[in-house]
């Protein structure tokens, strides 16, 4: 559970100058606060975390009403984007900062590593669609052929042509993800237990009957409607996906009006697959290209949002978590 590990050192800097605490912080690319231990205050900001501010000057002021940090879970909210807070406390000149480093969680692409990814997805489509397409048309011109020996080796053929199509159709999901997202800015808020149920509506009575629906919240879901169903598809398609066996039990928690769960008794998913799962083609599954976590993170980047690998253990099996915008993030 990457997210949950905050690590926390002492370092001791003796009689260095306070010039020499700005330079721990001024090349990381990742946004880095020092805060006064004592009061809460930021001292000093590296380029990363003042630029993200914008016109606002975050020095001086407390960090809470700068970072929205998510203490249950570990989790801080900076920059439009969920973090993973990373603490080191530094004593100097007989005083204590806090070093907070906010880190892009390494399992997910970055936005330069996504685009880099579809544009070599858009390239492999171009080559290939056009030979494919030219490959059926000629199995068509065939026509009717007699011979059963034929018949076979034909039926192969074009089995193999409609499974490439599969895998295209696959990857034009993920090229074109922003078609499958409602630009909706306004609707911010739905009712995440009916749009579950319309989720489970279109599995099959047997699936449904293993999957149980607990709703913990009060209020209305901070996501859009439309956006939340199709990230709630792709999480459920993968947690059936994924459970060891016929029987195994899968829940879905709305546990907050910004957090949902969704879990299942499978084996853990292996750590070099962890690490990276919501890159495209990282998956356990075979005859499956790992798309689905993928655009269920892109869709929910979008609305400022993730999604995190929150359990992963024998004893408890696999959890995805959907944590939205904080509400006095606007």
């Amino acid at each position: 559970m990457e997210f949950k590990k905050t690590v926390i050192n002492n370092r001791i800097m003796g009689d260095q100058s306070v010039g020499s605490l700005r330079s721990l912080i001024s090349e990381t690319k990742d946004p880095v606060f020092l805060i006064e231990t004592d009061s809460d205050l930021i001292f000093e900001a590296n380029s990363a975390a003042i630029s993200a501010c914008g016109s606002f000057n975050p020095i001086g002021e407390s960090i809470i009403d700068v970072v929205h940090m998510n203490t249950p879970d570990g989790l801080a909210f900076f920059d439009n984007r969920w973090l993973t807070p990373v603490e080191e406390l530094i004593s100097l000149k007989n005083k204590t900062y806090t070093k907070l480093v906010l880190n892009h969680p390494s399992s997910i692409p970055d936005e330069s590593t996504l685009f880099t990814i579809r544009n070599m997805i858009a390239v492999l489509l171009h080559r290939l669609r056009s030979p494919m397409t030219g490959m059926q048309g000629y199995l068509d011109m065939i026509g009717t052929v007699t011979d059963k020996t034929d018949q076979r080796k034909l039926s192969m053929v074009n089995e193999g042509l409609d499974y490439l199509f599969e895998i295209m159709d696959e990857l034009e999901l993920l090229h074109h993800a922003e078609a499958y997202i409602d630009d909706e800015p306004e609707a911010d808020l739905s009712d995440a237990e009916s749009v579950i149920r319309e989720v489970l509506y279109t599995y099959e009575p047997n699936l449904q009957n293993r999957i149980t629906v607990i709703n913990n919240s009060t209020g209305e879901f901070k996501f859009n409607a439309a956006e939340l169903k199709q990230i709630l598809t792709l999480l459920t398609d993968n947690a059936t996906e994924h459970t060891s066996g016929a029987d195994q039990p899968i829940m879905i928690e709305i546990e907050s009006d910004s957090r949902i769960n969704i879990s299942n008794g499978g084996t853990p998913i292996p750590e070099n697959i962890a690490s990276s799962l919501y890159f495209p083609f990282v998956t356990t599954k075979a005859n499956n290209l790992g798309i689905g976590l993928s655009l269920a993170q892109i869709i929910a980047s979008r609305r400022r949002a993730t999604i995190l690998l929150s359990e992963n253990s024998e004893e408890n099996g696999i959890c995805f978590s959907l944590f939205s915008c904080p509400v006095n993030n606007n």
